[in-house]
């Protein structure tokens, strides 16, 4: 198993793991890479460019907020209304039978006279168009579903025959038989079966699971989302505990789950002492929430243990299915789960959730393979599925479609490496990266405490103060204001139908708007110690003698910007001291 030194070094600075988690992934290396770990804090603290005053810009909480900022707020509140006027009503005046619970999503008090939903009048390709006349360049990505831009041809094409020919909900057609077998060429799958959502889809694979384990228990990772089905919708208590998330959630049914850190190599004994009990490991390979958490030896080891232990693995790749590539982030990985849902891309705009893996877990659901003119019966051993839209045509023709184009545009297994590949989904990949550099750029030149974290063409947009405070949610209304729609949640995604004229646009907005939110005293400005003498990395990990290692720059370990990673450290260094 490993968690590398570099890993863990990224984790420390951006401040994704804290003193505790930090001290067991140190606990967990070699003498060798200890030393590396510390030496390498070190250099960056005493580095050339160490010394000399040095600040960072802090966001200003809502609490805080003087009489300046409600001018300013009231003064944008004033010009937004007045360009998105038909939305502000429809958003005012339907709320009597219209319920939506992503209207309160991110409210704050002092911003909710703008953070109404826009009503769209179309979607084209890389756009979104309002009922006020505004276009958008939009990075929502729909959640994650729209990787081939709005209305693409194919699938409209695909669409429009099946209205033709009829759409029944529940009989088979060629379409359902040719979708199947093309969706496991590509992904790597033996037998698959259409959910209606990926809320269901998750289910039914936890549902599939214990059927085959006879087992009760679930281990999940905190960070990860899997929708939001009372089986796996928890939040992590103590000792390894889940809590219920929220009003409506019985205890009960997250006093079945297991919660864990992802990429911590101290819980695989865990999950290894617990076996008897536990039927599966849900996880998304790459968080949603954490997208550059990618701990592949850890995933290689979970998935060593899984085997022998009789759990069955099983990938949540709404997100990252098809995004990454054919076989999602499983080929990223290098590992195939037992079980893996899908949804989003796959279902191109139609809602759709997919459950797929090996035949002896998906013989589960309708009892295997079997010849009707022979004397075999299906198993009688099956976990209960249903639901009248599962099949729905018109969501088959949209699969078999998209699956068709993933057969064009992305090579077959093994041709495609992550990173590397020149097919469109590889160039796309490398576009969100370029933009996301450009992006962060900007905000380090000016000492901002924002970045965007991103894996393959979806990025997330990261305050690493106050992450959800009032400046966030200006932020995402500024880039709106600014001509480019986001999505509430920071989870944002390039399509193919973007160009580079748009990623332009992008890094513009997040320019403008974060050079207004700087301008209107959105942030302040706090003085760094001209030098910390303390030693940095006693307060992450134990000391370590000097004489163990020969002193390492950090360079030679890490492409990094030093300076960046200093101020980094420093401001860590204030954090902790605050808080112990």
């Amino acid at each position: 198993m490993e968690s590398t030194v570099e890993q863990v070094m990224q984790d420390i600075l951006a401040r994704r793991i804290g003193k505790e988690d930090a001290l067991k992934l140190y606990g967990a290396f070699s003498e060798q890479d200890r030393n590396r770990l510390v030496q390498s804090l070190r250099s960056l603290a005493d580095g050339p460019d160490a010394a000399g005053p040095a600040h960072n810009l802090k966001p200003v909480h809502e609490a805080h907020l003087d009489d300046a900022h409600r001018r300013y707020i009231a003064d944008l509140s004033t010009r937004f209304s007045a360009r998105t006027g038909k939305s502000k009503r429809n958003a005012s005046e339907h709320q009597q039978h219209f319920v939506d619970q992503r209207k309160v999503a991110g409210i704050k008090r002092p911003l909710k006279s703008i953070q109404y939903q826009l009503t769209y009048d179309r979607a084209e390709g890389a756009y979104l168009h309002d009922v006020d006349g505004n276009r958008y360049v939009d990075i929502t990505g729909d959640n994650g579903v729209n990787l081939f831009g709005h209305q693409p041809e194919f699938i409209k094409d695909a669409l429009r025959k099946r209205l033709e020919q009829g759409y029944p909900l529940v009989a088979y057609s060629e379409e359902l038989f040719e979708a199947a077998k093309l969706f496991c060429d590509l992904t790597g799958n033996e037998r698959m079966v259409y959910a209606q959502t990926g809320t269901e889809a998750v289910m039914w694979a936890v549902r599939i699971a214990r059927a085959a384990t006879g087992k009760k228990k679930i281990v999940m990772f905190e960070g990860s989302y899997h929708g939001v089905s009372d089986t796996v919708f928890a939040m992590r208590g103590d000792h390894n505990q889940a809590l219920s998330a929220g009003l409506g959630l019985l205890q009960e049914y997250a006093d079945q789950i297991y919660m864990l850190h992802y990429g911590d190599p101290s819980n695989l004994a865990f999950i290894e002492e617990h076996a008897g009990e536990i039927a599966c490991v849900l996880t998304e390979p790459v968080q949603s929430r954490f997208p550059e958490r990618r701990p592949v030896e850890y995933v290689r080891e979970l998935r060593k243990i899984t085997l022998e232990r009789n759990i069955v693995l099983i990938f949540d790749e709404m997100v990252t299915g098809f995004r990454v590539g054919r076989r999602g982030a499983a080929g990223y990985y290098g590992v195939t789960p037992d079980i893996t849902t899908c949804g989003k891309v796959a279902g191109g705009g139609i809602p759709t959730g997919i459950i797929a893996g090996l035949a002896k877990y998906m013989d589960y659901v309708d009892g295997g393979v079997w010849d009707f003119d022979g004397n075999v019966m299906p198993s009688a051993r099956r976990a209960m599925m249903a639901g009248t839209h599962t099949q729905n045509s018109l969501k088959i023709s949209a699969t078999l479609a998209v699956c068709r184009e993933m057969a064009k545009i992305c090579p077959p297994e093994g041709a495609c490496e992550y990173g590397s590949c020149d097919c469109a989904i590889g160039l796309l990949n490398r576009r969100t990266k370029a933009m996301c550099e450009a992006v962060n750029a900007d905000f380090r030149a000016r000492s901002l405490p924002i970045s965007l974290q991103t894996f393959s063409s979806w990025f997330r947009i990261v305050l690493h103060e106050d992450p959800y405070g009032l400046v966030r949610e200006l932020l995402i209304l500024l880039l709106r204001h600014n001509g480019v729609e986001t999505s509430v949640s920071g989870n944002n995604f390039l399509n193919l139908a973007h160009t580079d004229e748009d990623t332009q646009a992008v890094v513009g907005a997040f320019r403008h708007a974060t050079e207004e939110l700087i301008q209107n005293g959105f942030f302040f400005v706090e003085p760094v110690e001209e030098k910390v003498t303390a030693d940095i990395v006693s307060l992450h990990v134990p000391a370590v003698p000097q004489a163990s290692a020969p002193r390492v720059k950090a360079k030679a370990l890490l492409p990094v910007n030093t300076a960046a990673l200093r101020e980094l450290v420093m401001a860590d260094l204030r954090a902790v001291t605050r808080h112990s």
